[in-house]
């Protein structure tokens, strides 16, 4: 009886998951194989890949090599969306945005709104323009079905009325790491005049490299408080995910000027797996165009008016220059 109870489990629970370092190593290729979405975007073999990477595989390697061999594959796809995270090391990290030197060009040194996700004011120099940052599009915590916008994002219609009189705004979304798009979609519509589609998704359904759902389109609509006096949009390449998708619904606008630089190429939501060994690992699985059809995974949105940062802060001084 206990034989045959003891056979049973295996039969109905399968084999113990193999937690060497072959068998985490093997579980994380073989789940992109069948789920990431951008291999063909990236033109990326992947099989090509497991042949370089896995000869680096023993059984006796500690866990900051296996760790080590694994980010350099994952490496490969120059994806910010795939990260792969344990006790000792997250991909994800990076350093925050430093705003010391637009709030000294602020009057009264500008003000926090919205959970301190918004930073805005008018310049001293220049008081008929606006500026305002934007840290994030994160999920807070009364996330809703009923209404996917957070109080927070609620926000940016105060801080519009506030800077109505203004001539122009600069909308600065440097380093924003991303998080809701609806949140990004809402607050996007604030400074659109006209309604117009600006991305399209499709997402993995399958382990097939053609496996995807039919492309939905996303939309950006006029709504709530409107800005659309000339907006100079800063972007450079820490903006990252649906701080991208704003950034792709704001250039359908024809008073929006995209200055700054390359956006980092984010664009897919990412899932998030978790391993045996406690790590955990995240993922694409959409794949995301803008309407006409280009894809910006790995490359980024390129500004209009492209300038790269030195010294001090040169890419707020040129957005500035626009309003000479």
């Amino acid at each position: 009886m206990v034989i045959v109870l003891i056979s049973s489990c295996h039969v109905f629970l399968g084999p113990d998951p193999d937690n060497s370092p072959k068998g985490i190593f093997d579980s994380i290729w073989n789940d992109f194989n069948e789920t990431y979405a951008l291999f063909d975007v990236k033109g990326i073999d992947w099989n090509e890949v497991y042949k370089i990477y896995s000869p680096g595989i023993q059984p006796d390697m500690n866990s900051f090599r296996l760790f080590r061999i694994c980010e350099e594959m994952l490496n490969e796809l120059n994806d910010p969306h795939v990260n792969l995270i344990s006790p000792f090391n997250d991909l994800s990290e990076k350093e925050p945005f430093n705003l010391e030197y637009v709030k000294n060009k602020l009057k009264d040194g500008g003000a926090l709104a919205g959970d301190s996700m918004f930073f805005y004011g008018t310049f001293q120099e220049k008081p008929n323009v606006g500026y305002i940052y934007i840290k994030g599009f994160r999920f807070g915590k009364e996330n809703s079905t009923l209404d996917p916008i957070q109080s927070w994002a609620k926000k940016i219609d105060g801080i519009l009325q506030s800077l109505a009189r203004t001539d122009s705004v600069i909308l600065d979304i440097r380093d924003n790491g991303g998080g809701s798009v609806a949140n990004a979609e809402y607050i996007a519509g604030r400074f659109a005049a006209v309604q117009k589609d600006y991305i399209k998704v499709s997402t993995k359904n399958g382990p097939g490299r053609n496996d995807f759902s039919t492309p939905v389109p996303f939309t950006i609509r006029p709504a709530g408080q409107k800005y659309t006096k000339p907006v100079v949009l800063l972007t450079n390449n820490q903006t990252v995910s649906a701080a991208e998708w704003l950034t792709l619904a704001l250039r359908t606008q024809n008073h929006v000027t995209h200055a700054g630089e390359a956006t980092r190429g984010g664009f897919s939501i990412m899932i998030r797996r978790p391993l045996i060994n406690g790590w955990e690992y995240t993922m694409s699985i959409q794949k995301v165009t803008d309407v006409e059809g280009n894809c910006y995974e790995g490359i980024g949105i390129t500004p209009d008016e492209e300038h790269i940062v030195a010294g001090h802060d040169t890419q707020l001084d040129y957005a500035l220059s626009f309003f000479d």
